[in-house]
């Protein structure tokens, strides 16, 4: 045989030795070179590298971020899968917006196992260091109905690989302005579930760790406004030698009451009014404020509000008489405001949920009838000088007290051989 292929090629076509030898070589380098592929999940060329980059970026956020995460249960497993993804995804960003196309070479694939391994190194060392695992302390909730805090506790042991904490006893501290106020062991069980995992309730007594109110008056602002500063309690939970603490909420700790003010205030008009009277007192309405103050400044500023458990007790009547409105004690718990029937129906109301300022309610009116109020005991009205009283009782103990004085006074005038009567009703110094 003699010229082998390309021989007979030109043999049988007539050609040139040069036109069948570019040929041949075109042949060749066609068949040599990649064919391009198209990306996965149906994604055209810039979509693909938009994505690959897109996720890649993602996931060396989450990976650089998985060090502060370590008490979700198990997720080293998610750590794992996260840093596969991230080397896939790297790999789909070469391919699509480096390479065209073509497949990753293997000094790329060198590259991107390279920068696995550093990216990742750091969060296998710190997960595998950490022995003692993590604990987080969450939610800190007051319960004003059975007068508790309750937290949320989770744990991790600290392995990207390891199983959560299942239960058992844990030290409970809680501080106030760096004094601890309470201390002891909690047995926690961790038997609920959610979204991130298992977690147990840390679920504390208020009366065994409250000493004082979480918010307290301090002087004045420079607008003359009563300045209230932040003392909050601070619970801090120690497991297996870590510690995690929260800080409690302030307004629902805030239980001590040292200031009332009161108000009485007559609505005059001519309805209803008697035979012969121009005006007439209509009603009254009696306003009263319960919290914390400062002292000196009672005429100019109302009580900041508290949520605590105390007893308000109001007299208005005659001076130096016994009250001409028969008042029942109200018993504060929290916001919850409750007295039973005296001259008006028992009742309930909220108080000191937006401020410290409430109307005394009768029959489910802010406002007494002047039968009630100014009149004596046959129903006849009594004209002179009234006092109001409100006291506050904390256990068991008169914390605060407060008296304000009004006049009520008939007036009189003549006309064409006629009497004329009217009514006024009017705050004053004293009595």
């Amino acid at each position: 045989m003699s010229g082998g292929l390309l021989e007979k090629a030109k043999q049988v076509s007539g050609d040139s030795d040069e036109d069948v030898g570019a040929a041949a070589d075109d042949v060749i380098t066609k068949t040599l070179d990649p064919v391009p592929s198209s990306p996965p999940f149906g994604l055209s060329d810039s979509s693909a590298r938009t994505f690959g980059f897109g996720l890649f970026g993602m996931s060396l956020l989450a990976i650089l971020a998985l060090p502060y995460m370590d008490w979700f249960p198990f997720f080293g497993w998610v750590v794992l899968a996260m840093l596969v993804a991230s080397g896939y995804m790297t790999s789909i960003y070469v391919k699509f917006g480096m390479n065209s196309g073509t497949a990753v070479r293997p000094t790329q694939w060198s590259a991107i196992v390279v920068g696995w391994l550093v990216l990742s190194s750091g969060v296998w060392m710190i997960g595998m260091e950490t022995d003692s695992g993590g604990i987080l302390l969450t939610d800190g909730q007051v319960n004003e109905d059975d007068n508790t805090v309750t937290l949320m506790l989770r744990h991790s042991t600290g392995s990207l690989f390891g199983g959560a904490w299942e239960g058992g006893n844990v030290d409970v501290s809680v501080t106030q302005d760096d004094v601890e106020t309470w201390s002891g062991t909690i047995n926690v069980m961790m038997n609920q579930e959610d979204m991130i995992g298992p977690y147990g309730m840390v679920t504390l007594q208020i009366n065994d760790f409250y000493a004082a109110s979480a918010i307290q008056v301090d002087g004045f602002t420079s607008e003359g406004l009563v300045n209230t500063v932040q003392h909050p309690y601070t619970v801090h939970v120690t497991l297996e030698g870590e510690t995690a603490s929260q800080v409690l909420p302030t307004l629902e700790l805030t239980r001590d009451v040292d200031d009332v003010d009161e108000e009485a205030w007559g609505q005059v008009g001519d309805n209803n009014c008697e035979a012969g009277y121009t005006t007439c007192v209509e009603y009254v309405e009696i306003r009263g404020w319960a919290g914390m103050g400062v002292e000196g400044a009672d005429e100019d500023t109302t009580p900041v509000r508290v949520r605590g458990d105390y007893t308000l007790d109001m007299s208005f009547g005659l001076s130096g008489d016994d009250s001409s409105i028969d008042q029942k004690p109200i018993t504060v718990s929290g916001t919850e405001a409750s007295w039973a029937a005296g001259d008006c129906a028992a009742g309930t109301m909220d108080i000191a949920v937006d401020t410290s300022a409430f109307m005394f309610k009768c029959n489910s009116q802010y406002q007494f009838s002047p039968d009630i109020a100014l009149s004596d005991s046959s129903g006849e009205r009594e004209y002179g000088c009234y006092a109001l009283t409100l006291t506050a009782t904390q256990e068991g103990q008169i914390v605060a007290t407060s008296t304000s004085y009004y006049m009520f006074e008939q007036d009189s005038s003549s006309s064409e051989g006629n009497t004329y009567y009217s009514e006024t009703f009017e705050s004053t110094e004293s009595c």
